[in-house]
């Protein structure tokens, strides 16, 4: 059934090597691209060193990434998704970031800072090197630039002035120096202000932001976009110049000459693009094709590796989302009866072969076992829901649908992509009880803007985790009304503000978790979401052409670390080329990796 196609691999050393089978669509594919020239740089001899980057990676290369479904837009800051986030970071930087396996600051743009006193103001000193990749210096205009473009509220950038609305405008000490102030006390203050990113002024100024989704023209980060086709393919080229490869935290990272994400919404194509080459790495978040159609003999061969990576990423989770904003879902018992009608104790089973945990809290992260002890589990119970729905006032009429004040329960998904074999379970179960169900089926930009615009009853939604965990744009009622919020549902619950309140000037990280512990407890109450599951591994399918980390992935991220830390290996290349023509087996990478410090 799954047949790999032959192809004759060419190594080219001249140019930039293939990194996996290549399309012989060559409107697809496009020429071979030029590798990139470096421009000698005198890396500093001291500071932080990146304990997960390899010292043996060398640069060069390209790598081919499924990318999702293709994006309203590359801009994080206008649409925030997993795919833009990530390419918006290698286009551009902020002030600080994490260390990679400690949760202290490190140098970005920012090369020193200082903290007052009362940890209100927060002073950051460019580092003279910082340059633009039109070759202008980077200075605090640039940083003030994006201050005015977030906070403008005419850009569609809610999401990002949660936390700069704590801030006075930024000062302007100098060309290299500036100064934010803080109106309240947070303990996010310096992560806030020490996240500024610089946009280009001297380039974006009188553009109307909203309308900069794909041309950037300048950038500040290790990659700049080298070409774009919609719905085919976006091509990151790395950037020779890039001014952050004279920090010692850069080496190793950064490898590719060229990243291409080649987007698609059908996930069931993708292992054939593997197959074929057209992409390099796949990371599946398909139970049923890790199951059952990853035994093809490139795989067998150990040309494809097959591994399971546990780390310690933050976990998230999702559900399907009720839009709190209609009538419809205000009274708590209809959110729960539908919670009861979700059967995923068997599409667990049947669909996803018991590779998932049940969820039963919105902070697993919190809980040794992903559980809260405190919560109540919905376990699929169609007779406690048909007590829950009667006892809402929802009757059978003469049809057996459910019905009240004449009106009958009718709900939508909104919903985007190809795999609706859970939903359409969902919906049988939903109509067997009364309730008439349909799924709207839409593009990922239609999606986008719905749900931007509230204009939904539910949608499936799989939330990320991070490091350092703020819970006031996803649940604070200030942003319910929002449009392009993070609080999707128009989540408005007294209690809930008075904790998101209280976690703000905790500056003890143990007590800002009880404190999350408690908004946990509230929302397992009012049941803003169906809860569904989540997965505590990654699992991965890619070409052996790569040299990688020892941990595969770094400590807190998925796949998309491989951007920063992979690189493309020549003589594992060889080697893979030589086995493919003599039809002889590579030795088998591990297929089980697990992060230890």
């Amino acid at each position: 059934m799954h047949r790999l196609r032959s192809v004759i691999w060419v190594l080219c050393l001249a140019i930039l090597a293939g990194c996996g089978p290549r399309s012989t669509d060559e409107a697809d594919s496009g020429p071979r691209l030029p590798a990139v020239q470096d421009v000698a740089v005198q890396v500093e001899p001291d500071g932080d060193v990146d304990p997960i980057a390899a010292p043996d990676a060398t640069r060069g290369g390209l790598i081919n990434i499924w990318g999702g479904p293709f994006p309203k837009s590359l801009n994080a800051f206008l649409d925030y998704n997993s795919f833009s986030v990530e390419i918006t970071g290698l286009l551009f930087e902020g002030l600080v970031g994490l260390h990679p396996t400690e949760d202290r600051p490190i140098g970005g743009l920012a090369k020193t800072w200082e903290i007052s006193a009362d940890k209100r103001t927060f002073t950051f000193h460019l580092d003279p090197r910082a340059r633009w990749s039109d070759g202008r210096p980077i200075t605090t205009a640039d940083l003030k630039f994006y201050y005015d473009t977030i906070m403008d509220p005419k850009n569609l950038t809610s999401l990002f002035r949660v936390d700069l609305a704590r801030f006075n405008p930024p000062e302007i000490v100098d060309e290299s120096t500036i100064r934010f102030t803080a109106r309240e006390a947070h303990w996010m203050n310096f992560w806030t202000a020490g996240q500024t990113f610089a946009f280009p002024k001297h380039a974006w100024e009188g553009r109307n932001f909203n309308d900069v989704n794909f041309d950037f023209g300048v950038v500040s980060g290790p990659y700049e976009v080298g070409d774009v086709k919609m719905n085919r393919y976006i091509l990151l080229k790395r950037r020779g110049d890039w001014w952050g490869r004279a920090k010692r935290i850069s080496a190793g990272r950064y490898n590719f000459d060229y990243i291409r994400y080649r987007p698609t919404d059908d996930r069931n194509k993708v292992l054939e693009l593997l197959k074929k080459g057209d992409i390099d790495l796949y990371a599946v978040y398909t139970s049923e094709i890790w199951a059952r159609q990853i035994d093809f003999p490139a795989a067998r061969n150990g040309w494809i590796a097959r591994q399971t990576i546990f780390n310690r990423e933050p976990r998230g989770f999702q559900g399907m989302a009720f839009n709190l904003r209609r009538p419809l879902f205000q009274d708590v018992r209809l959110r729960q009866a539908l919670s009861l009608l979700l059967n995923r104790e068997e599409m667990n089973r049947k669909l996803m072969y018991d590779s998932y945990f049940l969820l039963n809290c919105y902070y697993p992260d919190l809980y040794p076992d992903n559980r809260n002890p405190r919560a109540p589990f919905y376990g699929f119970d169609p007779d406690r829901a048909r007590a829950l729905l009667d006892e809402a006032g929802w009757k059978a009429n003469a049809q057996g649908v459910l019905e009240k004040d004449g009106a009958p329960l009718r709900i939508t998904i909104l919903h985007h992509g190809d795999d609706l074999r859970h939903l359409n379970w969902f919906l049988q179960d939903l109509k067997r009880v009364g309730i008439e169900a349909t799924i709207d089926l839409v593009s990922y930009a239609t999606f986008t803007k719905r749900v931007q615009n509230h204009d939904f009853d539910l949608i499936w939604r799989n939330w990320g985790a991070v490091r350092l965990t703020d819970p006031e744009a996803s649940w604070s009622s200030k942003q319910a009304d929002e449009i392009a919020t993070n609080n999707v549902t128009g989540l408005k619950d007294p209690e809930i503000d008075a904790l998101i309140e209280a976690q703000k000037t905790e500056m003890d990280p143990a007590r800002r978790k009880e404190i999350l512990g408690r908004i946990d407890d509230r929302l397992v109450q009012i049941v803003p979401y169906i809860l569904m599951w989540q997965a505590d591994r990654h699992r991965l399918l890619y070409w052996n052409r790569f040299g990688t980390p020892r941990t595969v992935l770094d400590k807190f991220n998925r796949e998309d670390s491989a951007t920063t830390y992979w690189w493309y290996d020549a003589a594992r290349s060889r080697a893979l080329d030589e086995a493919m023509r003599a039809g002889t087996p590579l030795p088998r990478l591990p297929e089980e990796i697990r992060y230890s410090e």
